[in-house]
């Protein structure tokens, strides 16, 4: 599939994540490697619908918190083929926290910056693809959103 085809789509639920590559005819799974089949955030690249970004969470059976207490964004390249953690700059230990469905996006920068914000309140943001990230406030209410805006001038 060419970049930017407006056929490819991608939806995490409660069961998996999938990809389409037929504007929403026909689904795959592409949850495989992932540490968990369970998460709401996710985010494409601003350019390259190729990759995406998302956190995994454990399901309700044991509480809605990234896996091991450890903290991680998935990143895949090739729609979902593949994934790897990256964990560089984020909480290790004893990190039982939550990302909201809508709590994480992309900028249009090159590279592309990477964000998520947490139930406890801290905002994590990545400048380059998420390949180390920064905690760049604490301490806020739940954060339910996350949005970007680049402001040229």
């Amino acid at each position: 599939m060419a970049p930017g085809s407006p056929d490819r789509l991608y939806q995490q639920n409660h069961c998996g994540m999938y990809r389409t590559e037929d504007g929403g005819r026909n689904w795959q799974s592409i949850e495989m490697g992932l540490p968990s089949t369970f998460g709401f955030p996710a985010a494409v690249h601003p350019r390259d619908p190729a990759t995406l970004y998302l956190v995994p969470l454990n399901g309700d059976s044991v509480g809605r918190y990234v896996p091991d207490g450890k903290v991680a964004v998935w990143r895949t390249r090739d729609g979902g083929d593949h994934w790897e953690a990256l964990r560089d700059g984020l909480p290790q230990q004893n990190a039982f926290l939550c990302v909201l469905r809508q709590a994480m996006a992309t900028d249009r920068l090159s590279p592309a910056g990477v964000y998520f914000g947490t139930s406890s309140g801290a905002l994590f943001a990545s400048r380059d693809e998420g390949e180390r990230w920064t905690c760049i406030a604490q301490h806020l209410p739940v954060i339910l959103s996350v949005e970007t805006l680049v402001v040229e001038g």
